[in-house]
């Protein structure tokens, strides 16, 4: 599938416009005291012409098959569908945009984005997004008072044969930062069940 510039996009986004889409996929998730699980993960991305920014919504369900069962060999759309979703695990909402009034540097577009989290999390993110690769780290993260302790976090993703691979890791519950979740994600519709 060749990927185009959606046409009711504003400029401001086309170095973030191969983000544009519903992605479905899987991956693992482990962490200190987090055992190993296999998820599914829902990602929708979108823009319009008049917003110079994106929007998104992860929704990330814990897999009732064991982590072995997922396989990052797969496109992520076809592991999508030979999981079965258990429960909710994470859910977040944000917006993504190029930083405004920041010169490209070595052909790298300077990122900011705010994220929430209904676990009681809010963040400010910068990094940089150079052709189909992505990288954020969180530079500031709140809390609510009974939220779990989050120091930090940083997203790492690419688009690799089409679809989404990425890596999200994080400083949490007193531990160093640490990978915590990777999966691969195809866009809506790309493979069949």
């Amino acid at each position: 599938m060749v990927f185009q510039i959606p046409e009711n996009v504003a400029p401001e986004c086309y170095p973030m416009a191969w983000l544009i889409d519903s992605w479905l996929g899987a991956g693992i998730l482990e962490y200190e005291g987090i055992e190993a699980a296999g998820y599914i993960h829902e990602l929708e991305i979108e823009g319009d012409a008049e917003a110079p920014y994106l929007r998104y919504v992860s929704k990330v369900w814990l897999a009732q098959e064991p982590a072995g069962a997922v396989d990052k060999e797969i496109p992520g759309g076809r592991m999508h569908a030979r999981l079965a979703k258990e429960c909710l695990w994470a859910e977040s909402r944000g917006f993504l945009r190029a930083a405004p009034g920041v010169e490209q540097r070595d052909g790298a577009t300077i990122l900011e984005a705010v994220s929430a989290a209904p676990a009681g999390h809010g963040a400010t993110w910068a990094g940089v997004i150079k052709g189909p690769q992505m990288q954020l780290a969180a530079d500031a993260i709140a809390a609510t008072p009974t939220a779990s302790e989050l120091a930090g976090a940083r997203i790492m993703a690419g688009l690799v044969e089409s679809d989404l691979f990425y890596a999200y890791d994080m400083a949490a519950f007193g531990h160093e930062m640490a990978a915590y979740m990777a999966g691969r994600l195809s866009r809506a519709g790309e493979y069949d069940a």
